[in-house]
């Protein structure tokens, strides 16, 4: 017996039982990433089967099948066809390159691009389950986190929105103001609520946040509810020029208000007398002199650029439609001839 505590205590024996552990380890870890690979594998093909669009088309397929074309050429292939609003195609594509890819990064990135071509192609729930396809391989992805949250905000899963805005502010990304305008979002469309609740709960959101007095001037201006002088003082009137530009007169009567901006845009309108002034935009300037001379065949136009891509829309947007970016749209307006058309309004 003591005979073989002494072995045990031979130096050569620790260091055969210290080899012996890392071996079993460095076993172990190998057949555990094999494991880990196939499982990977199998979850990625089944997931390209459940998303596999089947056309008839087949000038391309060949093509797609030959392993000699890198997957790089197979991504730029499909973000072409996806510019050229052929999203059938680059789904297709960016599938094939999913199935062969092996690299995790490069899975992620198709994964993202992919989620992508979904969201512009309306297909939300989809985009929705390959950006969490994309997260479970890689969960600290800030632009699928971004992608998902939009998601979410356009099919009224609020909730599950704040949820992925919180895993963002995690990652250190600024979230508050997407906070506050779901939060917006989630007053306007509560059922529970009456039109002077929601008014209430959107003014202290816009106190909170500037960013939101548009969603609360245009919530007063849709239901018709009351402006307190007061209130309009808050207002940044430029932010908000095409909203008092469409304004009902019998709702707001901008003739009433001594605020120099409010009452160029009633001499413009033809509310009051026009009166000359160096702090009036040239626009509305022009207008009042239009006004005066009894010429009433101009009016305002409005468009609406995103500050971060510069991209120029239509319509008035909270997050831009091309980069997703919030609050970023700046208002411009232009002279035009009124065709005699009603005021279109989008609220």
């Amino acid at each position: 017996m003591n005979n073989f505590f002494i072995e045990y205590r031979d130096p050569m024996f620790g260091i055969i039982i210290l080899f012996a552990i890392i071996f079993i380890i460095s076993f172990v870890n190998y057949w555990w990433g094999v494991f880990k690979s196939k499982e990977e594998k199998e979850s990625i093909e089944k997931f390209v089967k459940k998303f596999e669009i089947i056309s008839d088309e087949k000038e391309y397929k060949k093509l797609l099948q030959d392993a000699a074309i890198p997957v790089e050429s197979l991504a730029l292939l499909a973000d072409a066809y996806s510019k050229g609003g052929d999203y059938e195609k680059s789904i297709n594509i960016y599938l094939v390159a999913l199935k062969r890819v092996k690299d995790r990064s490069k899975k992620q990135y198709i994964l993202s691009a992919l989620g992508k071509i979904y969201f512009k192609a309306g297909f939300l729930s989809r985009s929705a389950e390959v950006f969490l396809e994309s997260l479970r391989i890689h969960p600290r992805n800030e632009e699928s986190l971004k992608y998902l949250t939009v998601v979410y905000e356009k099919l009224k899963e609020y909730k599950k929105a704040i949820e992925v805005l919180d895993a963002l502010e995690e990652l250190g990304a600024k979230v508050s103001k997407q906070r506050h305008y779901i939060n917006a979002l989630q007053v306007c469309n509560d059922i529970k609520l009456n039109k002077k609740q929601k008014a209430a709960k959107l003014k202290l959101l816009y106190h909170e946040d500037k960013f939101l007095q548009r969603k609360y001037f245009e919530f007063l201006q849709q239901h018709k509810l009351e402006i307190h002088e007061d209130e309009m003082r808050d207002f940044e009137y430029l932010d908000i020029i095409d909203l008092l530009w469409a304004a009902d007169k019998d709702w707001l009567d901008l003739s009433k208000y001594e605020d120099t901006f409010l009452r160029h845009i009633a001499m413009a309108k033809g509310y009051i007398a026009f009166e000359p002034s160096q702090n009036s935009s040239f626009e509305l300037e022009v207008l009042g002199i239009l006004e005066k001379e009894q010429y009433h065949k101009a009016n305002l136009s409005f468009h609406y650029m995103c500050s971060e891509c510069k991209n120029v829309f239509p319509i008035y947007f909270y997050r831009c439609p091309n980069c997703q970016s919030i609050a970023t749209a700046k208002v411009q307006s232009s002279i035009v001839k009124d065709h005699d058309e009603e005021n279109l309004s989008f609220l």
